[in-house]
C-alpha cells in the first residue's frame, strides 16, 4: 500500500482523508498492524486502479511495472491511425487544390479528394472501433510507466508543439509572399489554387504532429484514462454528448471551408476555419471536464 500511495504522490494524511480514516489507521495498514475493511479495500482498489487480488496477494511493484493489458502497444497503434487519417484528409485537400491549379478535370479532382477522404474515414472507423473494444475490455489499466520514462517523454513533448507551430507559421509566410509573387505566365486563379495547395502541404506535416504529441501525452496519463473510461452513466452521457458536438463542429468547418473555396474562391484564407474549429472542440471538452 505504501508503494501505491507513493505512486499517486499522496501522503498518509491525504490517503486517510480520501478513505475517511485517521492517519494512524493508514500507518497501521501499511505496517500490517491492521487490515482494511471490505468497503475500504474496494475504495483503495478504485483509487489506485488495481484489482483486489493484486492488492491482497500479488507483487504490486511488479504488476505496476508490467503492461499486462497491452495498453502501450494499443495506444501507439491508435495514435498512428488517427494521425494517418488526419494527414490523409489534409493531403486530400492539397491534392484537390493542386489538381485545380494545373487544370485537371474537375471530375478527376473531386474524385481524388473523395477517394482520400474515404480512406481517412475508413481509418478513423477502424481506429475508433479498435479503441472502443480495448476500452470495453480494459476500462481500468494499472499504472506501469516508470517516472523515468514519463520524464523522458515530457522532455521531448515541447518538440511536438514547437515544430508544427513553426511549420504553420512558415506556411502563413508562404501565403503572404506567394500572394505578391504570382508568376506573370500564370493566371491569377490558377496561381491561387497552387499556392494554397502548398500551404496544405505544411498543414499535412504540422497537424499530425500536434495530434501525435497530444495523444502520446494522454497515453502516459493512465489516471485520466481510467477516469475518462469510467462506466458510470453520467460519464458515458457526457462523453457521447462531447463526441456529437465536436463531430458536428468539424463537419460544419469542412462545409464552410469548401463553400468559401468553391463559391467565393477564398481558398487562401478559408483555412482559418480549421484552427478555429479545433479551438472550439477543445473548449467543449474542457467545459465538459470541468462540469464533471
Amino acid at each position: 500500500m505504501q508503494f501505491l500511495r507513493k505512486q499517486k504522490g499522496m501522503t498518509q494524511e491525504e490517503l486517510a482523508e480520501q478513505m475517511a480514516v485517521s492517519r494512524q489507521t493508514v500507518s497501521k495498514w501499511e505496517s500490517d498492524q491492521s487490515f482494511p475493511e471490505t468497503d475500504k479495500l474496494i475504495a483503495l482498489c478504485d483509487l489506485f486502479g488495481c484489482s483486489m487480488d493484486v492488492l491482497l496477494r500479488g507483487n504490486v511493484r511488479e504488476s505496476f511495472l508490467e503492461d499486462t493489458a497491452g495498453y502501450d502497444k494499443h495506444y501507439n497503434q491508435f495514435t498512428n491511425r488517427i494521425c494517418g487519417g488526419v494527414a490523409c484528409v489534409l493531403f486530400g485537400l492539397f491534392a484537390l487544390l493542386f489538381s485545380y491549379g494545373i487544370y485537371w478535370s474537375e471530375t478527376v479532382s473531386v474524385l481524388l479528394f473523395f477517394a482520400l477522404l474515404v480512406i481517412a474515414v475508413a481509418v478513423f472507423i477502424i481506429a475508433g472501433l479498435s479503441h472502443g473494444d480495448f476500452v470495453k475490455a480494459h476500462p481500468k489499466v494499472q499504472p506501469f510507466y516508470t517516472e523515468e520514462k514519463i520524464a523522458a517523454f515530457n522532455r521531448r513533448f515541447p518538440l511536438f508543439i514547437v515544430l508544427p507551430t513553426v511549420l504553420i507559421l512558415l506556411g502563413v509566410m508562404w501565403l503572404i509572399a506567394a500572394d505578391a509573387l504570382a508568376p506573370s505566365a500564370l493566371a491569377k486563379e490558377k496561381w491561387e489554387y497552387l499556392y494554397a495547395s502548398v500551404f496544405f502541404l505544411f498543414l499535412t506535416a504540422a497537424v499530425p504532429m500536434f495530434v501525435y504529441g497530444g495523444m502520446q501525452k494522454s497515453k502516459y496519463d493512465i489516471e485520466a484514462y481510467n477516469k475518462e473510461n469510467s462506466q458510470d452513466p453520467e460519464t458515458l452521457r457526457r462523453k457521447n454528448l462531447v463526441g456529437r458536438i465536436t463531430a458536428t463542429i468539424m463537419l460544419i468547418s469542412t462545409v464552410v471551408y469548401l463553400l468559401c473555396g468553391f463559391v467565393g474562391n477564398y481558398w487562401h484564407v478559408a483555412w482559418v476555419v480549421y484552427p478555429v474549429a479545433g479551438i472550439c472542440c477543445a473548449i467543449v471538452s474542457v467545459i465538459a471536464e470541468k462540469s464533471a
